[in-house]
């Protein structure tokens, strides 16, 4: 076994992954990286500083800091995106503090989504990163990310006397109403509340 090997295989232990994909999420390189590592027959020295601190604290953030699950799902806020696949890439740092207490919310009910399309503009712009707090259901009307139809949306659900309004901020999207029984018989499931967004300027 060369060298390298054996340094790829000490990092795995390090990081408590088996596969070379999952190590390479674990250290926030792509897949790539590794064979180049193989190629040149060497790892830089900060890559193993990484997986010494991820065997210490079980994650790369800082004391005062969590890793927040980001789920490469397409939540359209347009039409609706078919959801090819849900799976997590890799994690967003935030402070505990801003979280328990500006927010108000437990971290391990949070993670974060990415949105595409333009029908809750204003509020949330295309390629804008959503932060979700998973609910049950939902008691308050507010932003929520919702499956309907094997679609996942993020959209304003409104309460009505008999089901809920979906409303995009976008006036150019036409609002829509799913009443008790389309609820109940369809493929309908409430994810999570919108709590916070974040987005490029």
């Amino acid at each position: 076994m060369s060298t390298v090997d054996e340094q790829i295989s000490e990092l795995k232990k390090l990081t408590n992954t088996s596969k070379n994909t999952d190590l390479s999420k674990a250290l926030g390189v792509s897949p790539s990286t590794i064979q180049t590592w193989r190629g040149r027959g060497k790892i830089p020295e900060d890559i193993f500083i990484k997986a010494n601190q991820i065997a210490k604290s079980g994650s790369l953030a800082p004391r005062g800091y969590l890793e927040l699950k980001f789920f490469d799902i397409e939540v359209s806020a347009g039409h609706g995106a078919l959801v090819e696949k849900v799976e997590e890439s890799s994690a967003m740092v935030f402070s505990e503090r801003f979280i328990r207490q500006e927010l108000g919310f437990n971290p391990n009910n949070i993670f974060l989504m990415p949105v595409r399309g333009d029908s809750m503009s204003p509020t949330l712009q295309n390629q804008s990163v959503v932060m979700v707090n998973r609910v049950d259901g939902f008691t308050t009307d507010g932003v929520y990310v919702f499956r309907y139809d094997s679609r996942l949306m993020v959209k304003r659900l409104q309460f009505l006397p008999n089901g809920i309004k979906v409303v995009s901020d976008n006036a150019a999207y036409e609002p829509w109403e799913l009443s008790r029984e389309d609820i109940k018989g369809a493929d309908f499931e409430i994810i999570g509340e919108v709590v916070w967004s974040g987005q490029r300027m």
